[in-house]
This record gives structure tokens, C-alpha cells and sequence, in this order.
């Protein structure tokens, strides 16, 4: 197939999308960003999500049930399917998940619609031992990611709010504080959300283990605060007793979720040139907050089918950018 496609964005949605699009047969897909892996900005998400497959959509959301399902099956995929192994050349590997909650009168803890889909599901009650405040949990097998015509797909996460001919004014920033330390003992992901707010432990396949965290809304701070670097340690100790004062910090990150008002936006659009001698198909796939990674198949997939329902209704040749 021989569409012009060019990809806006090298987060894991827009990486995503570009590699979708190569593996249905598109020849000419080009990535366009102001940052790509390897860059460490507070404007680029990607490099500071703690990147491990936990569903954070409701019971209601079919579509964003779709993206979590598909995007569980890929990563275990990767990661060999079996709970302890690793796949070093992709960087996943498979763990036990542990999530606690306070709140036990909503339907997403009390009958989650994913309870069918991970592997080993199991609710968790007094008897498991659940950290304090906790009345109900869910532990599961899951993984850990390290990852003429034209037309383009927009995923540039935050940057929306300011592109031209976009500028979203539902898009706002939700600030996260993570600290990063070296403990490869640590083999399990906990996650603890209380009314206070959430708290997980997150390991990955180098060694190293994510501690969080925060989420601040509309809040573009850039600088860690030290304050908040002992809530998290102190936070997750109580929460893990293998995080203690031992342990090396490797770093502290900040990074900016990128929030929508409403939920991401998946949408088509015909941008024309001032003479309309030239039609550029935009397909908008952003905003996806702190679900990045594990919606990023399902979500790629859903965006690569939407932009080939609005090709035909583009028509024009020999168009270049």
C-alpha cells in the first residue's frame, strides 16, 4: 500500500501506531517528533510510565476494554506468557500484580470486567494480608514494559493542547513523582489506591524498581520536590517491606500524563490546503492519561482502522509535505 502516512509523536502510542501500520503492508510511514526514545524531557511521557499492564477503565467503557484486552495479550505474548519469565531483547516480563483499595462499594473493584481476562485473577481479603486501610484487592498475572494523498495520525499526547490547528483545550497535564532505586530482588508489582491517593511499586527487567507516586492535575512542574520523595519512600516501604533504606536511588523522575477531559480523542478529519489542491486525512489518537502502555495495541489498532475508514474520502494526487 502506497498511502503517505506520516505518524506525530514518538510516545508509545504513536510508536505503536507506526509499527501497526508497517506490519498491515503501509510502505511509506513516517515518524515526525520533537523527541524520540533515548530523549529524557518533562514534555516527553513515554521514558518516565511506569509501563506495566494494570487496567485503570471502568466496567462501562467497551472501547477502552477493547484496547486494555488486546494490548494484555500482546505484551504477554512478548514477555513468554509465563509468570517469572523475561524477554531482555523487547524488555517485558511477566510478574505477579498485587492491587489494594480502599473502597470496596464500586463495581471495578468489586467485579472487574477484566477478572475473565488476566491470567491467575484472585480476589484478595483480610486473610491475604491486606496493607492498612485496605479492604479489598486483586492479584493477577501481568507484565512490564522497558517501550497526491497523504495522511497523518496524530499522537502528540499533550502537545495537542498547543499544536496549531488542534490547540485542545480538554487536554491538561497530571503531574507524576516517581523515585527509581536498584532492587532486582523485588519480582512483584503492589499497587495501594486509598482516598489519599495511589501507591505502587513497579519492577522492571534491568534490575531497577519504579516507586510512586503523585498525580497532580493541570500542574506543569517540571522539579522533583523533596518532600514528596519520602511520602513515596515512606509510602511504599509500608506498602512493600522490601523497600527500605538500604536500597540505591538511581534517580528521581517527573513526568506529565497527558489528561483529557472526556476521555482520549479518536476522530478523522479532512485538512485542505487554500486552493484545495491538496487534502491531508488527519486521524487524532491522544490523550490517553496514565493508560498509555497498556492501551497501546488495542489503541493503535482502533486508530490505524479509523484512518483507513477516512482515506476514500480523500481523493487527491501527487500531494508532499
Amino acid at each position: 500500500m502506497d498511502t503517505n502516512i506520516i505518524v506525530l509523536g514518538a510516545g508509545v502510542t504513536g510508536l505503536t501506531t507506526a509499527l501497526v501500520l508497517k506490519q498491515k503492508g503501509y510502505k511509506n510511514v513516517t515518524i515526525i517528533a520533537k523527541y524520540v526514545p533515548g530523549d529524557m524531557s518533562i514534555e516527553y511521557t513515554s521514558p518516565y510510565a511506569g509501563a506495566h499492564w494494570r487496567t485503570l477503565t471502568t466496567n462501562d467503557n467497551k472501547l477502552l476494554q477493547k484496547f486494555d484486552t488486546v494490548s494484555y495479550k500482546k505484551f504477554m505474548a512478548f514477555g513468554g506468557g509465563v509468570e517469572g519469565s523475561v524477554n531482555a531483547s523487547v524488555g517485558v516480563m511477566v510478574v505477579p500484580s498485587y492491587d489494594y483499595y480502599d473502597d470496596d462499594s464500586v463495581a471495578e473493584v468489586t467485579d472487574p470486567w477484566f477478572k475473565d481476562i488476566v491470567q491467575n485473577f484472585k480476589f484478595l481479603t483480610e486473610k491475604d494480608g491486606l496493607p492498612a486501610g485496605a479492604k479489598l484487592g486483586h492479584s493477577y498475572t501481568t507484565d512490564q514494559k522497558n517501550i497526491q494523498h497523504a495522511s497523518l495520525i496524530n499522537c502528540t499526547g499533550l502537545g495537542a493542547r498547543f499544536l496549531g490547528g488542534v490547540q485542545d483545550g480538554a487536554l491538561y497535564p497530571t503531574r507524576g513523582q516517581t523515585v527509581i532505586v536498584h532492587a532486582p530482588h523485588i519480582k512483584k508489582t503492589m499497587t495501594h489506591v486509598s482516598s489519599q491517593g495511589m501507591t505502587y511499586v513497579i519492577p522492571r527487567s534491568d534490575g531497577t524498581v519504579i516507586l510512586g507516586g503523585t498525580a497532580n492535575k493541570c500542574d506543569y512542574n517540571p522539579f522533583v520536590d523533596d518532600v514528596t520523595i519520602q511520602s513515596i519512600l515512606e509510602r511504599t516501604s509500608a506498602l512493600c517491606p522490601e523497600v527500605d533504606s538500604s536500597l540505591k536511588i538511581i534517580r528521581n523522575a517527573v513526568g506529565l500524563r497527558p489528561s483529557r477531559i472526556g476521555g482520549p480523542r479518536f476522530e478523522n478529519e479532512i485538512k485542505r490546503s487554500k486552493h484545495h489542491n491538496f487534502a491531508l486525512h488527519v486521524t487524532h489518537a491522544y490523550g490517553h492519561g496514565g493508560f498509555g502502555y497498556q492501551s497501546s495495541w488495542g489503541s493503535a489498532e482502533y486508530a490505524v482502522k479509523l484512518m483507513e475508514k477516512g482515506l476514500p474520502t480523500t481523493t487527491t494526487t501527487n500531494s508532499r509535505l
